[in-house]
Parts: C-alpha cells; sequence; structure tokens
C-alpha cells in the first residue's frame, strides 16, 4: 500500500475546518448567550433595588413635607412679632419637633457602582437614576451642613433664639424648593423603571 493513499482527502480536510469552526462558533454562542442571560438577571434585581429603595426615600420626604412646610410658616411668623424672640415665647408659638432631616438610603446605588450594573442598563435610564441619587446627596449635604453649623453648644448658651431660628427659617427656604423637585423626580423616574422592570420580566 503507498503511502499516498493515507493521505487526507481535500473534502475531509474542509469538513475538518467546518466542523472545528462551528464547533467554535456555538462555545462562543453559548458562553455570550450565558453571560448575557446574567447581565440580564443583574440589571433586573438592581433596578428592583432601585424602585425599592426610591420609594423607601420617596415615602420618608412626603412623610416629613408637611411638618417643614408648618415649620417654615410658624417660625417666619415668629421672627416678625415685635415681641422679643425668647424660649417662653417659642415654645408657645412654634410647635417645634426637631427639623426632622430626612436620611436618605443609598444601598442599592452603591452595589450598582460596586457590581458595574449600571452599564447593564439602558443609557437614558441609568442617566436618569443617576441624577436622583446626586440630587439626595445634595440634599444630604444640605442638611448635614446645616445641622453641624446651627446645633452647637454656644447655640443654647443664651435665651434670645433670634439667631437660632433664622437660621433655620433660611434652612427651611431651601428644604421647602428642595423637597417638590425631588418628589417630582421621584414621580418621573419610579415608573420609567418599574416599566424597565415589566419589560425584562415579559422576556
Amino acid at each position: 500500500m503507498s503511502l499516498r493513499g493515507r493521505e487526507p482527502s481535500l473534502f475531509n480536510i474542509l469538513l475538518e475546518v467546518v466542523l472545528i469552526s462551528i464547533g467554535v462558533f456555538l462555545a462562543l454562542w453559548a458562553n455570550n448567550w450565558h453571560e448575557n442571560r446574567q447581565h440580564r438577571a443583574l440589571a433586573e434585581s438592581t433596578l428592583r433595588n432601585f424602585a425599592d429603595e426610591m420609594r423607601a426615600n420617596q415615602h420618608a420626604v412626603q412623610k416629613y413635607r408637611q411638618y417643614h412646610e408648618t415649620l417654615a410658616r410658624e417660625l417666619h411668623e415668629f421672627l416678625a412679632s415685635d415681641e422679643p424672640p425668647r424660649q417662653e415665647r417659642f415654645d408657645k408659638s412654634v410647635h417645634f419637633q426637631g427639623v426632622r432631616p430626612i436620611i436618605f438610603e443609598h444601598t442599592a446605588w452603591d452595589l450598582a457602582l460596586a457590581t458595574q450594573a449600571l452599564s447593564y442598563l439602558k443609557p437614558q435610564l441609568a442617566f436618569d437614576i443617576a441624577k436622583v441619587y446626586t440630587e439626595q446627596t445634595a440634599f444630604q449635604t444640605l442638611e448635614n451642613s446645616f445641622l453641624a453649623s446651627a446645633f452647637t453648644p454656644a447655640t443654647f448658651s443664651t435665651d434670645d433664639l433670634k439667631g437660632l431660628t433664622t437660621a433655620m427659617e433660611y434652612y427651611l427656604v431651601d428644604i421647602n424648593q428642595k423637597e417638590p423637585a425631588i418628589l417630582q423626580l421621584y414621580g418621573k423616574v419610579l415608573p420609567e423603571v418599574d416599566q424597565a422592570i415589566s419589560r425584562s420580566n415579559s422576556r
């Protein structure tokens, strides 16, 4: 038998190349399918976390909304009076129960950054969600700055409350502008998140 007869034919070589190519293609396709499925699952769980957390923050803002408006009005009337701004009159005319700052939850945002899950969301939706958390951070910064500067040992060393009540009034002017704005933002973004979750479930 000649050695020539043992050489693979061109057809066999081409067949092997085709089969290998198909095998590689199927392996890559299966790997991509698995990765895409993981990304979709991560995106869906991230959206659910965002929806739950933003609703909790929305509720926190709504909870103190009326109180902040009422407190601002009573402080304005207290300062507008010709009577001295003493503690006794303050206790009678202002229903003060603390400034009641809002503590925004941000665990969902921190987790999304850590897992890079924002990259698996639609760009516009990710942008809108980021805007909500940016506004929450600005809101929280305003609250923290006021609390750190207004409530010190020196604040309560005098019976004259004009300085403190004036600072609280100015602070509440900002708060009573930011709260409706952030509630409006929740009202816009939460339905977008809910729709994205519904589309994900229907796949």
